[in-house]
């Protein structure tokens, strides 16, 4: 086989993209700059955070800081994570009050763009962000939509995940 063939048909066994993008963890609300995580979260050895937290969404990492876990549950914004805060990483402040996150919508496996009567996102949106179309086609209005993740536990179809936007909360 000659080189050219050969180097037509390797280019099928190589990604598009030249790196796959490094997962960002979401981390919890309040949190004013994301290199403390690094910094200060890592020090903190007791990670009160995650005790305190009624819903058990916060988790800690490999790398020994915390972030959230919407697989089961959501944040009900409780504000106890940044009471037990003691090392600065979290802190009390309305323009960082919402999670740092993209809550999103995949229509291809969502059962209800399917024409199946299902409404498990909606029924647990305690902020109503989520609207259907008619019966079917839940839509999210992200001026309602406070990233709280309860939505993606409870969707039987793995439809609803949540991504880092890439502000503060990395």
């Amino acid at each position: 086989m000659d080189e050219s063939r050969r180097g037509f048909f390797k280019s099928f066994s190589t990604p598009f993209v030249d790196e796959i993008e490094e997962y960002k963890p979401i981390r919890l609300p309040y949190n004013k700059d994301a290199s403390l995580f690094q910094k200060e979260c890592i020090r903190c050895e007791e990670k009160p955070c995650v005790s305190v937290c009624d819903e058990e969404i916060i988790k800690i990492s490999d790398d020994n800081t915390v972030y959230l876990d919407f697989t089961k549950r959501g944040c009900t914004y409780c504000d106890e994570c940044v009471k037990a805060c003691k090392m600065g990483v979290l802190i009390f402040d309305e323009k960082l009050e919402l999670i740092d996150a993209h809550i999103e919508l995949d229509i291809t496996k969502c059962v209800a763009w399917q024409d199946v009567v299902c409404s498990s996102c909606s029924d647990v949106c305690y902020d109503k962000a989520i609207k259907f179309l008619g019966m079917f086609r839940p839509e999210i209005n992200y001026e309602n939509c406070t990233n709280c993740g309860f939505c993606i536990g409870v969707c039987p179809s793995f439809a609803i995940s949540a991504t880092t936007i890439g502000g503060k909360g990395q």
